[in-house]
């Protein structure tokens, strides 16, 4: 990984993060809680936890992107899955259930951390952990597995069906960081809309191919001027 490659990880992360922040709450929201997704709820306080999103998106896309370059090289497609993935995720998986935890339950951060801390203890701070790193396995795995250089719309089609694909490893994530809810009553609880097939894929899918795409052009812009 050189300086080249962080750099623009770290910016792609900021500006994704501001970009996609509303949004990502407001499926949130709207899928955890199953609400419509232009209920006045899902919308309220849509910059709520940015600071959270922008440095998990600088740890994970200033690393991700960047992992898989290096990686993706040496390794085999599992292997480079399974490492990016648990590198990543011990490193914001703490931070992106405070996140949630605070938009699910409406609270500040601060709360947030005292309410899971006063509940679960130090090990409350690992919920969520197994489901995310899962999802992430298999989409790094596939997404991996099947993209082609500079072959943009076909790579689009295979995010989307990565991300649709481990969908439901999102959702037992998601109900895991909001409010630590068993697999018992996820499973028994479930509805179809709460996969978030259309808003969330969508928006993940746009959110990963922009990434991916700033991403390159960083790194040819850094590489051009200031190397």
């Amino acid at each position: 990984m050189n300086t080249n490659e962080v750099l623009s990880g770290v910016s792609t992360g900021i500006i994704s993060a501001i970009i996609f922040n509303p949004i990502d709450k407001a499926i949130y929201i709207s899928t955890t809680k199953n609400l419509s997704f232009f209920n006045k709820e899902v919308w309220s306080r849509f910059y709520a936890g940015t600071l959270n999103t922008i440095a998990t998106r600088l740890i994970t896309t200033g690393l991700y992107f960047s992992f898989l370059d290096s990686l993706s090289s040496k390794y085999t497609p599992l292997q480079t899955a399974v490492a990016t993935s648990l590198v990543c995720n011990s490193l914001t998986s703490p931070i992106q259930l405070v996140k949630f935890h605070s938009w699910y339950n409406n609270v500040s951060l601060k709360d947030s951390i005292s309410l899971i801390f006063k509940k679960h203890g130090i090990r409350g701070f690992g919920i969520g952990f197994v489901p995310i790193v899962l999802r992430d396995i298999c989409f790094n795995y596939s997404y991996i597995s099947f993209r082609k250089k500079d072959e943009h719309l076909y790579n689009l089609g295979v995010i989307t069906a990565s991300l649709i694909a481990v969908s439901p490893l999102n959702l037992i994530k998601n109900k895991k960081y909001g409010s630590n809810e068993p697999l018992k009553s996820i499973f028994s609880n479930f509805k179809f809309r709460q996969l978030g097939i259309s808003q969330a894929v969508l928006r993940s899918s746009a959110s990963f191919y922009f990434s991916q795409f700033l991403y390159d052009q960083s790194k040819s812009f850094i590489s051009k001027n200031f190397s």
